[in-house]
């Protein structure tokens, strides 16, 4: 059991797009004889044939082109934006003018290469001042691919050696001045003869002065850091197990603590959503700094070269010209993803394992690494728990998104693949049952109250795993598409890692929770909170203390104190043993609490989020030796644990205080 994108939208389109409408006027050609039909029919592969037998009857109200080449894309437009950006160069306004050059990079042609070439030189410039040299050297390749002027060319690579002499590249910017002075011998500049002597010595002393740097200092200074790869974590005393009633779920093998990492994983699938999709990267999640995009749309933008190579070459290859028809139709994320799942791999890849699909377990499929298919297959889709209307609705879902695939040639013949379709349809309910939000902490000012908005949504193979409770014992939270997870409580060894899948006890009654459960991720909630119907944060007795049982069998159930009591001792109803309350009441006294939580949340306040979680851990550790929750102070203690966490995640700042 996992949250899908959008807690209570379980749906694979909106009523706002066509494909509501289609699906209606599919449901009326239907007698009451095929619909009847259509409910006995157990499986997913039954099911998408049926349809897709059927779909003729209303095809052609489907308005599903591909658009055409460069739609979107526009010269004119394109040069406005650039001269934007050229008076804002002019007037030393850095930041204006990459936004100004993106957007114009974004909007520009592939076939006006010269114009590419020249706008890619003045980003250039921009991003060396901004001090972001990588960029601006790909910016630089970038123009001389393109058919960057010969004659213009010594500007280009005197730039590009003086990067690599900033960087303590001494071989490449010795490389790079000879050849500047290669290109200004060849194509004078126009400089009067005394003049292009005089740079052309000039570069040739530098050049020496560089070379001797590399001969004589570069062996002496440290080799340049490279990308550190992204490495995977999955904490030792983490145990998936599985049970009738529960399915597969996470559970402690030792006691964890608050404020361990417990989970890092990158997922074996993402989308983004579409108002995103012009200010993230389609393939990392991460703000667009420098804009890198598809040649011939404008549907997605990318961070890197790395990306938008990685995004080119596979999932966007066949998505390219289709996802603003798919907006259009209303499909959500869930159909989205469930599409993104196939066109990130080839059609081979999953022909390879059709036969293989229906017999997998998870002795295998836990070895497996997280990109694999297989490691997805077989999470919980609920396809016995929906009614056949809803059936249909998905199914029919799943032959428009295999007319995609065929429109963009996904397979070798061309044609519609009624296995593509079944694994459409098994994506969607996969997807809608096991998917997250990926979020961003957004704030308008750097001192302002954030909040945690999803920019689209991902599969990641074991968070999916994870349990809900209405009291969690994780927080999870996102740098790009990678989640972090860490624990926000004491969990002891065997017992359940809890996340929480929207309902929290401290905000909703027990009957709200369960309901929104039920309709949305079909179970009832049976968590300690739900079977114990611990009061909402609002309805919680302030003056009635839960001090832990201190018996020597470590019963460690709650024995209630009431404030107004003058008793010293209260005697435990589950085994008899008489807490020693002013005993519990001193140690919390001496642990000064509020001065700790009052650090805690300064340390939070001034951005020392690390230093501030781990207070606020702390906090934890000695109330959770004397108290038992649910009390206000648990919940808030966790509460500043979330915060801390999601600000060392993935955040924007809307107005900072400085854009030059």
């Amino acid at each position: 059991l996992c949250p899908s994108p959008h807690g209570d939208d379980m749906e694979v389109s909106s009523e706002t797009g066509f494909f509501h409408q289609y699906a209606k006027k599919f449901r009326r050609t239907l007698t009451a004889q095929e619909v009847d039909q259509f409910a006995a029919l157990t499986t997913d592969r039954e099911r998408f044939a049926y349809v897709n037998e059927l779909k003729w009857r209303v095809v052609n109200e489907l308005p599903l082109e591909q658009s055409s080449p460069a739609k979107g894309k526009c010269l004119e437009k394109a040069l406005k934006h650039k001269c934007e950006g050229d008076r804002a160069l002019g007037d030393g306004e850095w930041a204006v003018a990459l936004k100004c050059y993106n957007r114009a990079y974004l909007l520009l042609p592939e076939e006006n290469a010269l114009e590419k070439a020249l706008l890619l030189d003045n980003r250039s410039q921009v991003l060396l001042q901004l001090t972001k040299l990588d960029q601006s050297l790909a910016d630089i390749v970038r123009a001389i691919g393109y058919g960057y002027p010969p004659d213009q060319l010594a500007t280009l690579w005197e730039r590009k050696a003086r990067i690599f002499q900033t960087k303590k590249d001494f071989k490449s910017a010795v490389e790079c001045y000879d050849k500047t002075i290669h290109y200004l011998q060849q194509f004078p500049t126009g400089l009067p003869p005394e003049q292009l002597a005089q740079k052309l010595d000039d570069l040739k002393k530098l050049t020496d002065t560089v070379y001797y740097q590399y001969k004589n200092v570069q062996k002496y200074l440290e080799p340049p850091k490279g990308t550190r790869s992204f490495q995977p974590h999955l904490d030792g005393a983490v145990l998936y197990d599985s049970s009738e009633t529960e399915g597969r779920f996470a559970k402690a093998k030792a006691a964890l603590r608050p404020n361990q990492l417990i989970l890092r994983e990158k997922p074996h699938a993402a989308a983004l959503l579409q108002e995103y999709s012009g200010t993230h990267c389609s393939n990392c999640f991460e703000r667009i700094e420098v804009l890198y995009c598809c040649p011939h749309c404008v549907d997605v933008v990318f961070c890197s070269e790395r990306c938008e190579r990685n995004g080119c070459e596979s999932y966007h290859r066949y998505e390219c010209g289709f996802l603003g028809t798919l907006w259009a139709s209303g499909a959500t994320i869930v159909s989205l993803l469930a599409l993104r799942i196939i066109t990130q791999k080839p059609c081979a890849y999953f022909e390879e394992m059709r036969h293989e699909l229906p017999e997998l377990s998870a002795s295998m499929t836990d070895k497996l690494p997280d990109d694999d298919y297989r490691k997805i297959f077989n999470l919980v889709t609920h396809s016995d728990k929906r009614t056949p209307e809803d059936n249909l609705v998905w199914t029919l879902m799943a032959t428009m998104l295999n007319t995609v695939l065929r429109m963009a040639n996904y397979s070798a013949a061309g044609e519609e693949n009624n296995f593509l379709g079944y694994l459409l349809l098994h994506n969607l309910q996969v997807v809608n049952y096991n998917a997250h939000d990926v979020s961003e902490v957004q704030r308008k000012h750097a001192n302002e109250p954030a909040l945690s908005v999803a920019v689209g949504a991902a599969l990641y193979p074991l968070l999916a795993l994870f349990n809900h409770s209405c009291d969690p014992g994780i927080v999870r939270y996102f740098t790009g598409t990678t989640v972090h997870v860490r624990t926000i409580k004491n969990i002891a060894a065997g017992a359940l890692i809890a996340e929480n899948y929207g309902p929290l006890y401290t905000r909703m009654a027990r009957s709200e929770r369960r309901q929104s459960l039920a309709t949305n991720y079909k179970f009832e909630c049976g968590c300690e909170a739900c079977a114990a119907d611990w009061p909402t944060c609002a309805n919680m007795n302030h003056a009635v203390i839960r001090f832990r049982c201190t018996g020597p069998d470590a019963c460690h159930r709650p024995v209630l104190y009431d404030l107004h009591s003058s008793s010293q001792g209260v005697r435990c109803g589950a085994c008899g043993h008489i807490v020693d309350v002013g005993e519990r009441i001193r140690i919390l006294r001496e642990a000064n609490m509020i001065s700790r939580f009052n650090e805690a949340n300064h340390l939070y306040q001034v951005g020392m989020y690390e230093q501030a979680l781990a207070k606020y851990a702390a906090i934890m550790l000695i109330m959770d030796e004397v108290l038992v929750p649910p009390y206000r102070d648990y919940h808030m203690c966790q509460q500043g644990m979330r915060r801390c966490c999601l600000d060392m995640g993935s955040c924007y700042v809307s107005y900072p205080a400085s854009e030059k």
